[in-house]
């Protein structure tokens, strides 16, 4: 059968039964009768089924959200502890720079001290050093001195001297320069 023989058919069945809009009470009572019957059916044997897997899954929803609120709950305890650790940390690595500049500056007032009390004895050892040179270079001088003041006075009396008049000479001599007359004339 093709398309056109079809719609034929349904064409002479309709004109046969009457208008589409026309109410047959027969029919409309079996179709409320089928649908009580099926409300019926499903109250009894589908809206219970239905009611179940709704509460079970109103009872997923409410432990995901319990659970939810717990995980939040406890991610805000974690957050706070991590902070709280945190600021310990911060407080620990305060105190450790705090002790580590105090042990700074001790060493290095142990420093300037050990570099003090070396120059302190540096000096000591160079005054030492200078008063030793200068004692030398005293002793230097006076005998350069009555060496010159034997000969200058052996020339300008031109003889020889004895040792006592050699040795009361150069006492005078080193007295003066000592005193600082020799110089001042």
């Amino acid at each position: 059968m093709t398309t056109i023989d079809l719609v034929l058919l349904a064409t002479e069945a309709h004109e046969e039964q009457g208008e589409f809009t026309d109410i047959n009470f027969a029919t409309a009572l079996w179709v409320w009768i089928a649908f009580i019957a099926t409300f019926l059916i499903l109250r009894k044997v589908a809206w219970p089924i239905f009611q179940r897997k709704m509460e079970e899954r109103e009872n997923t929803i409410a432990e995901g959200l319990r659970m939810a609120e717990e995980a939040e709950e406890r991610a805000r305890n974690l957050m706070e502890q991590q902070e709280r650790i945190l600021e310990e940390t911060r407080q620990e690595a305060q105190k450790v720079l705090a002790e580590s500049r105090a042990q700074a500056e001790n060493v290095k007032a142990d420093l300037l001290a050990a570099a003090q009390t070396e120059i302190a004895a540096e000096r000591d050892r160079a005054k030492k050093e200078i008063g030793l040179e200068r004692t030398k270079a005293v002793d230097e001088l006076q005998r350069a001195t009555i060496e010159l003041t034997l000969e200058a006075s052996a020339r300008l009396l031109k003889r020889d001297m004895q040792d006592d008049d050699h040795r009361r000479l150069a006492r005078e001599v080193v007295d003066e320069v000592r005193s600082g007359r020799w110089g001042a004339n």
